[in-house]
């Protein structure tokens, strides 16, 4: 689970099996449209947490944009509204909270993905739950680009144990008045 785009290529595979039958489930015991929503929800409230374990960020930073997407899931008849604001919040999450490092290349990334991503969900809509589960597994498939063309940086061991500034800057101090 280190690495990010193997680790979201199995997570696609994975979402695209499981969302459909566990959202036929749900329906038995609410409407469709909600029982959809809220299995898509609780699929990227799964994604939010790998994202944020990845980058090190908190995860009460993640579950706020969540419950906001909750509410916009449990609202009646906010069907693309609840899509819409859905790829909000996971541009959110990922740009804005988890991977942080480069502003203009993550926008790039972002823009790229989320219009990739919109354009499977509109042009491949399909009624059949067969078309579902392969919405579903080409969105998260086109997210791993995010992690092409951003990469996630991981510290190094042997930047973890590296001294302190001041040490190094004392040392070589010392290198240089040994010298004289």
């Amino acid at each position: 689970m280190k690495n990010p785009i193997r680790t979201t290529i199995v997570y696609a595979l994975a979402s695209g099996a499981i969302v459909v039958p566990a959202a036929m489930l749900l329906s038995t015991y609410l409407y469709w449209p909600t029982a959809i929503k809220l299995v898509l929800w609780a699929d990227l409230v799964l994604y939010g947490v790998l994202m944020a374990r990845w980058s090190g960020a908190r995860m009460l930073s993640v579950f706020f944009p969540l419950a906001i997407l909750l509410g916009a899931a449990l609202w009646p008849k906010a069907y693309i509204g609840f899509f819409i604001l859905a790829l909000g919040v996971f541009s959110w999450i990922r740009s804005g909270l988890c991977f942080q490092a480069t502003p203009l290349r993550a926008l790039m990334a972002e823009v790229i993905t989320m219009i990739g991503a919109a354009a499977v969900l509109v042009f491949l809509d399909g009624h059949s739950p067969v078309a579902w589960a392969l919405n579903i597994c080409l969105f998260f498939l086109i997210q791993s680009l995010y992690f092409f063309i951003v990469p996630v940086h991981r510290a190094s061991p042997d930047f973890q144990n590296a001294k302190d500034p001041f040490e190094r800057a004392a040392e070589q101090a010392k290198k240089v008045l040994d010298g004289l």
